[in-house]
């Protein structure tokens, strides 16, 4: 009896696994290959899933949602009036600061007509590239991996699918293609980030099933992290917010704006180890010299110069910061552009339904996922 009851309790433990892991979202049962992979997305944080409570793990993922992913992903949420109009076709849409963030940073660059072409579905080259360069991982100078088939080390995707490899970051191939120009979908694309984070935050070589079997240690720390630099953003806006009510001045207020995005997009594009703390200080030096930067604005601009609250100095001003072309009379609802009735998932932003840029499938080689 005691040895029964002892079954009965494992298969109870079992199953009671099993709905965890299934109850995230009512598309996703327990035995999809991507389960744990989303669960741990949703868990997170990242992804929320659509209003009726499912996932659509087999609809496909247009550049936008990625990009928005990606960068919700670091626990960052930009501010939309320093981050708009950084491509011809991404002016102050609901995506704009997520993908001018991400392009500030060096993730993406945008095609050669200057467009980003943020609603056309994101192929699976375009995808990994995203991917590699938003966890910092560095591309390899030479591939020791043997690649796909279909896929040449000289292509400008190679090198982003070695690392992949050397990083198991990737899923089974389709009798050794790649397909690099094949759409991703919303569970593939799950996958790919699930397994970068747990890299990342475990600090492992590659992902394996060792790795798979810490994903819990990772979601605490990545949750950990995540959360304490949105935080930290949050508390800089409203501090932004709390100087406007207050009658500072707008040129004030963009001042420590800049600065405050410029010391974190620094921290993201040179120092991963260390980002969470530097975003921290950052917002602990705005704290304590936001009176003092008043008084230093006017010396620095009678200069051509700009106030530095890490340097506390005046600094020569970044080739961008000339033209100003951002109003600072922009909404800070990231989301005012989109209609009333989108669901707040990370993903859904963007209506699923919009139709793929049939030149990325039809060009001989794969378009840059510039």
């Amino acid at each position: 009896m005691k040895k029964i009851m002892t079954v009965v309790l494992v298969c109870m433990v079992v199953v009671g696994n099993a709905l965890t892991a299934s109850a995230n979202f009512n598309d996703v049962a327990f035995g999809h290959k991507n389960a744990q992979a989303i669960s741990f997305l949703k868990d997170a944080g990242v992804v929320g899933g659509f209003v009726d409570g499912s996932f659509k793990p087999a609809e496909k993922l247009n550049r936008a949602q990625l990009m928005k992913i990606l960068v919700e992903a670091q626990g960052i949420t930009p501010d939309p009036v320093q981050y708009q109009g950084c491509f011809t076709d991404v002016q102050t849409q609901w995506y704009a600061p997520y993908i001018c963030y991400a392009k500030s940073v060096g993730w993406v660059a945008g095609f050669e007509d200057g467009s980003f072409k943020p609603e056309s579905f994101v192929n699976k080259a375009q995808a990994i590239k995203m991917t590699i360069e938003s966890q910092g991982f560095t591309s390899t100078a030479e591939c020791k991996k043997e690649l796909f088939a279909d896929v040449e080390a000289s292509k400008w995707y190679g090198k982003y699918v070695c690392v992949a490899l050397e990083k198991g970051l990737l899923e089974e191939d389709e009798n050794g293609n790649y397909v690099p120009t094949k759409d991703m979908t919303r569970a593939q694309v799950a996958e790919n980030i699930y397994r970068a984070i747990l890299v990342r935050k475990l600090d492992k070589e590659a992902y394996t099933e060792e790795v798979k079997g810490m994903t819990q240690e990772a979601l605490t720390t990545f949750k950990t992290e995540k959360d304490s630099i949105k935080t930290e953003i949050d508390a800089f806006k409203a501090e932004l917010k709390a100087m406007k009510e207050a009658g500072s001045t707008e040129e004030e207020i963009k001042a420590m704006r800049e600065e405050f995005w410029e010391t974190v997009k620094e921290a993201q594009k040179t120092n991963r180890e260390e980002f969470q703390s530097t975003v921290k200080e950052a917002h602990d030096l705005f704290k304590e010299n936001k009176d003092a930067v008043k008084e230093e604005l006017k010396g620095c601009k009678d200069q051509g110069m700009k106030y530095s609250f890490m340097e506390d100095k005046c600094v020569p001003k970044p080739a961008e910061d000339k033209n100003d072309d951002v109003k600072d009379d922009v909404s800070n609802d990231v989301n005012d552009d989109v209609n009333n009735d989108v669901n707040d998932d990370v993903n859904d932003d963007v209506n699923d339904d919009v139709s793929p840029d049939t030149t990325d499938d039809t060009s001989d080689d794969v378009p840059a996922a510039n």
